[in-house]
């Protein structure tokens, strides 16, 4: 196969094979979902688990009507990190689907990753592998995860990152290989401002949206919702977990917690209602050992949404926020009080916030831009493949020739002799 062959079937037809535990529903498959809709050529195929737990709530995997969603069983653990996948159905795909590019939705210390980065060694091996991360803390892993990390990064042709913290970590582990800012997205349809928003009477909302975990900054939310005073307000908490009780606990020791209404977790198509119901959303989160903000996918779906937000200096949030929102520095209550007091007494403030988050959602993080932002990255990596292979068949082409010269040579002079 030439080189114009080999560009023409992995970019004007490029097989996609994506491998996530999470791409469970058409709602978790935006990105993958825009990705065919922007990008007609691209055949792409999903493999995902039967069932995952995603924000507190058992999900079950159903299919797709713009491309097959094969399902896999989880075995080995219920984390993240430990499980492996049946890898019958992620070897039907390779040898029925022959990406072109195998995406893999895991990170490089993850026993799904060292997996799947076997079997495409066995039955794919000549597909490009991207890698999709999140992790942005610096860690040494024990044997035999850092065995499993430095195999990965060896081996993958490329990352993408959710955010620039996430590209940092990388760097930080020398790789050296193309990796490419492609961040979470948003329904930018669903979550949108509402004409028909309801008028409502009494305090406004602040609203916390997400699980309720240590490292999301509920205790300097309550510490900081008692610095408000008389200021009127109601605290809307959408989302569960570990945390919920001592958040509680925190609220009463405050005499709060009659302010403050616990939905609990809901469902991501039922997230768009909640959103019309809130004033400001705010996102405290903490850094800890274990915890630093990968992104904040709460903040682009309240910007899209229409809902002024205000976030910490945690991982990404100030990059994900940029000048559409307030930003106050991590585990400080006092200047959360703040922040959340000029909110609230501030109609211009929250009018200009409102425009300015709702534009920048669109304009980065709709899901069509960050299908083109995967797109992007997927051409470049199959282009340098395309190369590399090229350039490889010319020095193979070159000793071949060089080969038959001294033979021909040696045949000479022995004609000679």
């Amino acid at each position: 196969m030439t080189k114009t062959d080999r560009q023409a079937d992995s970019l004007d037809r490029m097989r996609v094979l994506r491998i996530s535990h999470a791409s469970l529903t058409p709602a978790l498959r935006e990105r993958e979902r825009a990705l065919v809709r922007c990008r007609p050529n691209v055949e792409l195929e999903v493999v995902t688990t039967r069932r995952w737990r995603e924000a507190e709530l058992d999900v079950e995997a159903i299919e797709d009507d713009l491309f097959p969603v094969r399902r896999s069983r989880a075995w080995l653990s219920k984390h993240i990190q430990l499980f492996a996948y049946d890898p019958r159905p992620i070897v039907a795909s390779l040898r029925r689907h022959r990406p072109h590019l195998v995406e893999v939705n895991h990170e490089p210390y993850s026993i799904a990753c060292a997996e799947v980065l076997t079997l495409c060694d066995w039955f794919a091996p000549k597909a490009t592998v991207v890698m999709q991360v999140c992790q942005n803390i610096y860690r040494r892993y024990p044997p035999p995860f850092n065995w499993l990390e430095r195999r990965a990064l060896k081996r993958v042709d490329a990352a993408s990152a959710c955010s620039d913290t996430v590209r940092e970590l990388l760097d930080a582990k020398g790789f050296k290989k193309p990796v490419a800012i492609v961040p979470f997205g948003v329904n930018t349809t669903a979550f949108c401002p509402r004409d028909d928003r309801p008028q409502r009477t009494g305090p406004p909302t602040i609203g916390f949206v997400g699980r309720m975990l240590h490292g999301k900054g509920l205790k300097v939310l309550a510490e900081a919702l008692a610095m408000l005073g008389s200021q009127p307000w109601r605290l809307m908490v959408v989302g569960d977990g570990p945390t919920r009780e001592p958040f509680q606990q925190e609220l009463a020791a405050h005499g709060l917690i009659d302010r403050t209404e616990f939905v609990g977790a809901v469902s991501y198509d039922q997230m768009p209602e909640f959103y019309q119901r809130m004033d400001v959303v705010a996102v405290p989160s903490r850094t800890t050992k274990r915890v630093r903000e990968q992104f904040g996918r709460v903040l682009v779906e309240a910007m899209a949404s229409g809902v002024p937000v205000i976030g910490s200096t945690s991982g990404a949030i100030p990059e994900v926020i940029a000048d559409a929102g307030l930003v106050v520095p991590e585990g400080d209550a006092q200047a959360l009080a703040n922040a959340m007091r000029r909110m609230l007494s501030d109609s211009a403030l929250r009018s200009r916030l409102k425009r300015a988050g709702r534009e920048r959602a669109v304009e980065n993080f709709s899901w069509e831009r960050v299908a083109e932002r995967t797109y992007e990255l997927f051409s470049e990596v199959l282009r340098r493949r395309s190369d590399a292979l090229s350039e490889t068949e010319q020095a193979s082409a070159l000793t071949e020739k060089g080969a038959h010269q001294v033979l021909e040579s040696f045949g000479t002079l022995k004609v000679e002799s």
